[in-house]
């Protein structure tokens, strides 16, 4: 088991876990049930070595209660008999470190020099599609007038960390030690292999999370508290309301929501307003609508690789309205 979800696990012990590492934490977890039980055998291991710690201090006594504790917890679970004496070892290490607490008040209080990290930054267009290959063989597809960043070192950090400003759809490489983490304003989204699309434009509401393969975990982070993890399974789809965090999730067809990159445009009961949008970041166009009713207008359709004037046509059908075109710019009346 990697050492990382030891201190994660201790950390939760201690209720000192961060938003980010909670989420690592249980889809880990949650990945098969050898993990479930390392979680529990390891809680109680913590438990065993903060009972000892808040005794007075006898190593001798202390390390051999967390050897019977060891034969004891080994016993009933055979399968991880290994694992438990290396963390009962941690847990002995820090009795004794009671002793270097000089030595460890100095170290974690003398001044350091803050690290300067430096970050790749690519830009896509409103009109184009642009395929990004990652260092640790990812592919994220970003979408017109979308931006992502990502620090120089990252196929070397815990971490792969990326932030989105607009839409993408992710193909993550699998790596168990290293989770892929997308960050999109208050919204956090975690996975170690799978394949899902993020739609977090700052003009919209909303952050929508749709799962293809795989499974997701996501935080949400509001005025210093963070809601609890929701996991995503393929087909699966999240929004979550930047504002006020309000989340719903139902099942879809996860395709029709990555149809962007090829050139697919799907609407499913939008409104005229939020249509007009993607279409101007799709064809690099200004569109004005005229009256607020019509901004409110829902409409169902899909587009396959269609023209501006195909598309219109099919609107102004649907939402009883007319439309003109001139070089770059649409108004709908």
């Amino acid at each position: 088991m990697d050492e990382r979800y030891y201190k994660l696990i201790e950390d939760y012990s201690k209720k000192t876990i961060g938003s980010e590492d909670l989420t690592d934490l249980l889809i880990w977890v949650e990945s098969s049930q050898q993990n479930q039980q390392i979680f529990r055998e390891s809680l109680q291991a913590f438990e065993a070595a903060d009972y000892s710690l808040k005794k007075p201090v006898n190593q001798q006594k202390s390390w051999l209660a967390i050897q019977q504790h060891i034969e004891n917890s080994t016993e009933q679970s055979p399968i991880i008999k290994r694992i438990n004496y290396r963390k009962y070892f941690t847990i002995a290490a820090a009795i004794m470190v009671i002793a270097l607490l000089p030595v460890l008040y100095f170290n974690n209080f003398h001044p350091k020099k803050t690290e300067v990290i430096a970050y790749n930054e690519i830009y896509n267009p409103r009109g184009q599609k642009r395929l990004v290959t990652m260092p640790d063989g990812s592919n994220i597809y970003l979408n017109g007038d979308s931006k992502i960043r990502y620090a120089l070192n990252f196929n070397t950090t815990s971490k792969r960390i990326v932030y989105l400003d607009g839409e993408a759809f992710f193909d993550v490489q699998h790596r168990t030690k290293q989770p892929f983490i997308v960050h999109t304003g208050k919204v956090s989204t975690t996975v170690l292999g799978t394949s899902f699309n993020i739609n977090a434009y700052a003009s919209l509401k909303d952050i929508t999370i749709t799962v293809q393969t795989g499974k997701v975990g996501v935080l949400f982070k509001n005025k210093g508290k963070t809601a609890p993890v929701q996991f995503l399974l393929p087909n699966e789809q999240l929004t979550i309301n930047k504002y006020n965090g309000q989340t719903t999730k139902k099942q879809v067809n996860a395709i029709d929501f990555d149809s962007w990159r090829e050139y697919k445009i799907f609407f499913y009961d939008k409104s005229l307003s939020e249509i007009a949008d993607v279409i101007a970041r799709e064809y690099d166009l200004d569109i004005e609508i005229k009256t607020e009713a019509l901004k409110g207008v829902k409409l169902t359709a899909k587009f396959d690789k269609c023209s501006v004037k195909q598309i219109m046509d099919v609107i102004a059908k649907l939402s009883d309205s007319k439309y003109t075109i001139y070089e770059n710019k649409v108004i709908i009346y």
